[in-house]
């Protein structure tokens, strides 16, 4: 298991993502499922008419940051997009394994599936700090 993955696993499917609409930063929390062969790209739902959607539909960058854990690891970066996947729901479902994220989201097949993908994130910690990159 690599660093990055360690982290997703501290994250325990949750992650903060800003917005932006008209220079208006907007942040939510959100529920996310990496995808076990690239763990840089990770999906999430959304109701189809959520303010969300409408500015991810403008714009598609993004940034993000995960809870920190007692040790304060979080994985961020501002070198994301989120966009609509090009995936259904029953092709990326497994991946949910979160009974929160199942309770919060009952019918996630009726919900817009998006798609987040790193090109680099910082894995910060209280003992310190590392940058990793992805192809």
């Amino acid at each position: 298991m690599t660093l990055f993955e360690e982290y997703i696993q501290a994250a325990r499917g949750l992650i903060f993502v800003a917005t932006a609409k008209d220079d208006q930063p907007s942040l939510r929390i959100m529920g996310f499922a990496a995808d076990p062969d690239r763990p840089n790209v990770w999906y999430l739902v959304s109701q189809p008419d959520t303010a969300k959607i409408a500015d991810l539909d403008q714009n598609a960058k993004v940034a993000i940051m995960t809870p920190l854990n007692e040790n304060g690891a979080r994985i961020e970066s501002n070198q994301v997009t989120m966009v609509r996947s090009k995936k259904t729901w029953q092709d990326v479902q497994s991946y949910f394994t979160n009974p929160v994220f199942l309770k919060n989201h009952p019918h996630p097949e009726e919900e817009v599936l998006l798609e987040l993908t790193f090109r680099s994130a910082r894995l910060a910690a209280y003992a310190g700090t590392e940058v990793v990159t992805f192809a």
